[in-house]
């Protein structure tokens, strides 16, 4: 009768933990499938090239006010480069626009002077500038916050004494000037440092709503196929220290 009843217990034991298991997998998933991906740092973006046309019109009448703008910069010797474009609806809802990313100066390892202009219809509709680092990326990402807003994205990265460290900086364009959500990591390796160097990266996902909760995803990359060092955890952006302006 005691071996029955020990039996017993631990059978329910195992029941027990088999329905904790499937509830805590069923919540993962409706949290997975509630999660909308921001930045994987596993993969390698690609650049959108604006056309001539739009070329012409930064060049026209958004360069000339980023010089102005600039002018007393000693250290901002004039080296013009476009980067990037995204589509989205930056400065509007369900507006058909361009974002797109421009280099002013490079003042530094890794400090440069940029510029995000919007572009809608053929016509400049925003124009910002800001001091940050040598960002090689601008996308997109669906409104996260409810306005009907395109929030934007930004690469940046970095390589010191053999260390590469990847960010992504995500802000808005509201109404009353540039919203800065903050900064993700997004990946990092030694490889330039040691021989047998550590390649890590992370997935950033967001659950959408009026204040925006992140969560980060961690893997490693091992003989060039990454596996994951870590389950989506709510993770805190950090702050982010540029200095956004609207041009006029």
């Amino acid at each position: 009768m005691l071996k029955l009843t020990t039996l017993t217990c631990d059978a329910l034991r195992a029941l027990s933990m088999l329905l904790f298991l499937s509830l805590f997998d069923e919540a993962a998933s409706v949290m997975a499938q509630n999660l909308r991906v921001v930045y994987d740092g596993r993969i390698e973006r690609s650049i959108t090239k604006p056309s001539h046309a739009e070329v012409q019109l930064i060049r026209r009448y958004a360069l000339p006010k980023a010089r102005r703008f600039w002018r007393s910069d000693d250290a901002c010797r004039e080296g013009f480069e476009v980067v990037d474009a995204a589509s989205g609806s930056f400065t509007k809802p369900n507006a058909a626009q361009r974002a797109i990313l421009y280099r002013f100066c490079i003042r530094g390892h890794n400090i440069a002077n940029n510029g995000i202009v919007i572009i809608e219809g053929g016509s400049i509709v925003a124009h910002i500038v800001y001091d940050g680092g040598e960002d090689y990326s601008i996308g997109a990402l669906e409104d996260i916050n409810g306005n009907g807003l395109s929030e934007i994205i930004i690469g940046d990265g970095s390589t010191n004494q053999g260390y590469t460290v990847n960010v992504a900086l995500l802000i808005e364009i509201s109404p009353p000037g540039v919203r800065k959500f903050g900064i993700a990591d997004v990946y990092e390796d030694n490889c330039g440092a040691v021989e047998q160097c550590e390649t890590n990266a992370y997935k950033i996902s967001v659950k959408p709503g009026p204040t925006p909760i992140f969560y980060r995803e961690a893997f490693r990359q091992r003989n060039e196929r990454w596996t994951r060092a870590g389950n989506a955890a709510r993770y805190r952006l950090r702050p982010n220290e540029s200095s956004y302006n609207l041009l006029d």
